[in-house]
């Protein structure tokens, strides 16, 4: 599994982040606030191929957060966003 990016990545209330699985995994995504806090975590099953995922933000308060993403607890990768 690989995370391609998050667009956009100054997020007003929603973002697309592409993954592609190769096979079918599950994705688990934990979004870190400036202090290092567990703002929002969600986990999903992809299925083999390229994949759009859209993330709900909205609930989330202005400012920068770190984006972790992780298949099967491995990590995979870390992606600095502003929620506007």
């Amino acid at each position: 599994m690989h995370v391609q990016h998050l667009h956009p990545t100054d997020i007003v209330n929603n973002g697309m982040l592409r993954v592609v699985s190769e096979p079918k995994g599950k994705l688990t995504v934990k979004v870190l606030d400036a202090e290092g806090k567990i703002a929002k975590s969600l986990t999903t099953i992809l299925e083999e191929g390229i994949q759009d995922l859209f993330l709900n933000l909205s609930d989330l308060s202005s400012g920068v957060y770190i984006l972790n993403a992780f298949c099967s607890g491995n990590f995979l990768k870390s992606i600095k966003f502003v929620k506007k």
